[in-house]
């Protein structure tokens, strides 16, 4: 996935990239309302006419910072790993997926969701990076159900994949939980696989 260069005067690359990862580690830390642009020039080093001689306001910036986001989320290597279930799929690759979000801190999540509210391009960009990793890990993981008859033709693999983020951002954001063994075998057990059965 190729990133879209967004309105303004370019910057040199090296410089444009340590302002935007700068962005996301102030994500990170202090969410998105209390983000500022003068925090996050400080972080990179760099002045604020920098900035805005690149992107007129935060909006614009954590537009530029979020796309770079769902860049890397879509070009990383994504193995879905199969082990010859359902049951086994999801528990296998929901536990790699929390390891992998454990970088992510509740400040950066809740910061997610207050941008992927707007309906501004940073928003965009918000709503595509919650989407796009459960989205893949389910339309692979339900295909091999499919193909082993453990699930109807007629499953909705977004549907799941809305299913899994909303449970899993509701028990770190509201319930302040961790995503761990236990979580992830009531989530499958409790939840998913539920939901998933054949109708008879």
């Amino acid at each position: 996935m190729s990133e879209s260069r967004p309105p303004g005067r370019p910057l040199d690359a090296r410089r444009e990239a340590a302002l935007l990862d700068a962005a996301l580690e102030l994500l990170s830390e202090v969410g998105y309302e209390r983000l500022s642009l003068t925090e996050v020039c400080r972080r990179a080093g760099a002045s604020t006419k920098t900035v805005y001689r690149r992107w007129t306001n935060k909006d614009e910036l954590m537009t530029a910072a979020l796309r770079r986001a769902v860049v890397r989320a879509v070009d990383e290597p994504f193995e879905v790993v199969a082990t010859g279930s359902l049951r086994g799929d999801l528990l296998e690759n929901l536990r790699a997926s929390a390891r992998t979000q454990r970088q992510f801190t509740p400040q950066y999540m809740a910061g997610l969701l207050v941008a992927a509210s707007s309906g501004s391009d940073a928003g965009r960009m918000a709503r595509e990076l919650f989407r796009v990793h459960y989205a893949r890990l389910t339309e692979t993981v339900l295909q091999w159900a499919r193909e082993r008859g453990e699930v109807g033709e007629d499953v909705d693999a977004g549907f799941v994949a809305d299913l899994i983020r909303g449970v899993e951002l509701n028990h770190v954001l509201v319930a302040d939980g961790q995503l761990d063994d236990a979580f992830l075998e009531s989530l499958v057990d409790r939840v998913l696989l539920p939901v998933l059965a054949p109708r008879r």
